[in-house]
């Protein structure tokens, strides 16, 4: 209660400071992201938003890093962002203008063409517009269960007909599906790591008073495939709540976190977000890596943009521009192998910058490839399971000699290993045994006949996954134990034993094909005895069994039916 009566009073005096200083109506635009004055009175939204049933399952989000055949930009007047960032945009993938006539068209052709704009890489779509806010509005990307890309369409919670269509418009442009969620949102508070994880702040509560947490999970999961959702507080403090103001994921485990100076009043708040994002599991199963941007005067360095293998930063321009530099270097540091590149605009405030103004678009044919990484510490074993499901969503076929593993062991060179086709679209290959202590670094690589090619991690080698080997010695490197599992295909019992064994001590392990550990049965002296694990429980599909003991480990492949 004492919160709540604090932040009327701080909204009560903010209104009574609004109205004895002057300011911009840039300013008002950028901190409010509305057009004028008259839009705070304006409760007539006539927006036309149609609910629609869910994709089909599974759901899973496309991440803003993922391959992107293009980007949205919207011109409402003014683009809102240097002509210069549209001409680098343009060098490798589609512009896409929102434009609200054929002779807005001409004109921004006109302008494209006299600033280095690659005009073949540039296409337009006429249609009316409120503003060029297209990440607050724009369309979300997802893969749905056939493996096609489609658009989530949301009620925009600013009361603008014009820019609320904008996904509807572009869904039937792509000729992709759309689906509508019936949850109030706004796209600069809304952050998704392509594996199931999303964050928003409180303000996807104060938007949706109607609705428990509860049921805004429901409708995170049904339509985006959000099994994780964060409702995070607002470190920043200011109207807009906006998640893109002070935090971004950089990847499936990294996360960026805005910093201020201690002498600012919000600076426990900021600690407080980057330590919890560092105490939580990322989809892969380790700790968030936290990387900390210093934004003293309200730098907008966070609301950034990735596309493909490039990085967008809206930097200061004249007051504050001195720490310019340091946070260019936290992003190249943060993102080994990506270009980072760096746009200074008098435009940019810390409510409004590059990633408000920008939306990319997700690459209809992407290559994917789902990988759950070895990270961390490992035990000695004779050779290293590596499985991917990797999937052509332009239905073209894979190069089978391009699906390989490159790995190294500490400062060695580059090797190279062939996956396998398994099953469906599961691949796998192994990474040899190393010994204690070493350091192995991977990436796996694909290419279909559609001339697409893509790694994980997406930037490949310049930042590869990493495990390293226990130092203590737990099994040899040479054994003449083999594993016995049937019956193989397994329906409800699996028997697992040994031949040429003596007496030990040991687990029993069943990992699911990307190396998820789904059982595990610890046993003694296994000799003269079967062991019997009910798999009933398992879902259909390929596994490994893995025997580990005091002096070797021996793992075998399980099909299981039902």
């Amino acid at each position: 209660m004492l919160k709540q009566l604090l932040t009327t009073f701080s909204l009560f005096f903010a209104v009574i400071s609004i109205a004895q200083q002057p300011f911009s109506n840039q300013e008002f635009q950028s901190k409010y992201h509305m057009i004028d004055s008259t839009e705070l009175y304006n409760t007539n939204t006539s927006k036309s938003f149609v609910q629609t049933t869910p994709p089909i399952a599974p759901v899973r989000s496309v991440a803003e890093w993922e391959q992107s055949e293009g980007v949205l930009v919207s011109y409402s007047g003014q683009f809102g962002i240097p002509l210069s960032l549209i001409a680098e945009m343009s060098q490798d993938c589609k512009v896409i203008t929102i434009v609200q006539s054929s002779a807005q068209q001409t004109t921004v052709t006109n302008q494209y063409n006299t600033n280095g704009v690659n005009i073949s890489n540039c296409s337009f779509y006429v249609a009316p517009l409120n503003s060029y806010w297209v990440r607050d509005y724009g369309p979300w990307f997802i893969v749905d269960g056939n493996n096609n890309v489609g658009i989530v369409d949301f009620p925009y919670d600013r009361p603008r007909a014009d820019d609320d269509e904008i996904p509807v418009k572009i869904a039937s442009y792509l000729n992709v599906p759309l689906f509508g969620m019936n949850l109030e949102n706004t796209g600069g508070n809304y952050m998704s790591n392509g594996l199931g994880v999303a964050a928003s702040t409180t303000l996807v509560n104060d938007d949706n008073p109607s609705l428990s947490n509860t049921q805004i999970n429901t409708l995170v999961n049904d339509y985006l495939g959000i099994s994780n959702f964060y409702i995070t507080a607002d470190p920043l403090g200011d109207y807009i709540k906006h998640i893109d103001c002070w935090g971004k994921f950089l990847a499936v485990d990294k996360v960026l976190i805005a910093s201020v100076p201690v002498t600012d009043s919000r600076y426990a708040d900021y600690e407080a977000m980057a330590t919890f994002w560092s105490n939580e599991i990322s989809s892969y199963g380790n700790n968030y890596q936290v990387f900390r941007v210093y934004e003293p005067n309200g730098q907008p360095y966070s609301n950034s943009l990735i596309l493909n293998k490039k990085v967008f930063v809206p930097t200061a321009s004249g007051t504050g521009s001195g720490n310019n530099a340091a946070a260019i270097a936290i992003y190249q540091h943060a993102m080994p192998g990506y270009e980072v590149f760096s746009y200074a605009s008098t435009s940019w405030v810390s409510t409004d910058a590059l990633h408000c103004r920008t939306h990319e678009v997700a690459d209809r044919g992407m290559l994917y490839i789902k990988h759950l990484p070895l990270l961390g510490e490992k035990p000695l074993q004779t050779q290293y399971l590596i499985s991917a499901d990797i999937t052509a969503l332009s239905d073209s076929s894979l190069i089978q000699d391009s699906i390989w593993i490159k790995y190294k062991v500490n400062n060695s060179s580059w090797n190279q290993v062939s996956m396998i086709h398994t099953t469906g679209n599961s691949w796998q290959g192994n990474i040899p045994q190393a010994l204690p202590g070493d350091t192995i670094r991977y990436y796996i690589h694909a290419s279909d006949k559609s001339l697409r090619s893509t790694t994980h991690p997406l930037i490949g080698q310049p930042d590869p996954h990493k495990f390293w080997i226990a130092n203590s010695v737990g099994v040899s490197e040479t054994t003449t134990e083999k594993v016995m599992v049937f019956p193989n295909p397994a329906n409800n019992d699996l028997y697992v034993a040994l031949r040429n064994y003596s007496n030990y001590n040991g687990n029993v392990s069943i990992y699911d094909a990307f190396g998820k550990l789904v059982k595990e049965t610890s046993i003694s002296e296994f000799q003269g005895k079967l062991v019997k694990i009910d798999v009933s429980d398992l879902s259909a599909g390929s596994y490994f069994v893995s025997v580990i003991t005091g002096t070797s480990v021996n793992t075998s492949k399980l099909m299981i039916m039902h």
